[in-house]
């Protein structure tokens, strides 16, 4: 298994502001705020000094989910490793994860949350099994009945990506599950990490449906790939 998430606690703090254009509360899950929804994680990777050194333990984070479900700012709070690289590689791959955003009366506001990564060798090498797709059949497993899509849900633009005029294709993993909703969801290629449409994309493929996938008969967690666009029409 990668340097894996351990958990992801929510952290319990009020009053904080952050710089969005104006100072905008920071809100705690139990305060007025819903919980953000992790959907797409990245494991943070070792450094080779820290392979070598043969490091190992948890580092943990508070970071401000944005209200478009990407990360903001991000602090180490309990430390493993500032000398070889290990704090900064957790918050690098912190900044990467994407969230449904939390929410106060239906809209997306900002919330700090605490987030637990762990980093484990075994026999000198990172753990390289990813835990994304653990107890999934690939989509081209022999024998297998692919799911098939019988809802789906497009992916809105954003008013600055649509103002910068981004178009293209974001091509994402998605964890199909036995009852035939998403269970997981990660970027596999980015199309706009700045404006929005990365976490636009994730959060409308966690709202897909599909009839399950079947192996032997019988349904089947299901790792595949969606491919969705993003389109300007003049």
């Amino acid at each position: 298994m990668q340097s894996s998430l351990l958990a992801v606690a929510f952290l319990a703090t009020v009053g904080l502001v952050a710089q969005t254009g104006q100072q905008e509360r920071i809100y705690k899950p139990g305060e007025g705020a819903t919980d953000p929804v992790l959907v797409s994680r990245v494991p943070p990777k070792y450094t080779p000094e820290a392979l070598q050194a043969g490091l190992q333990g948890v580092i943990e984070l508070q970071a401000v989910v944005r209200p478009d479900g990407t990360v903001g700012d991000v602090t180490v709070v309990k430390s493993l490793d500032r000398t070889y690289g290990l704090d900064d590689r957790a918050v690098e791959a912190a900044r990467q994860w994407r969230f449904r955003p939390g929410r106060v009366n239906d809209r997306p506001v900002p919330v700090l949350i605490t987030l637990v990564m762990e980093f484990r060798q075994q026999g000198g090498r990172q753990e390289t099994e990813d835990e994304f797709a653990k107890g999934a059949v690939r989509a081209d497993a022999p024998g297998l009945v692919a799911p098939k899509a019988v809802k789906t849900v497009a992916p809105k633009y954003t008013s600055d990506a649509m103002r910068a005029k981004i178009q293209g294709t974001v091509v994402l993993e998605v964890v199909v599950l036995e009852d035939g909703t998403v269970g997981r969801t990660r970027i596999r290629e980015s199309l706009d990490d700045q404006y929005g449409l990365d976490a636009s994309a994730l959060e409308a493929a966690a709202q897909w449906e599909f009839e399950p996938g079947t192996l032997d008969g019988k349904p089947v967690a299901v790792l595949t790939e969606l491919r969705l666009q993003f389109r300007l029409h003049e």
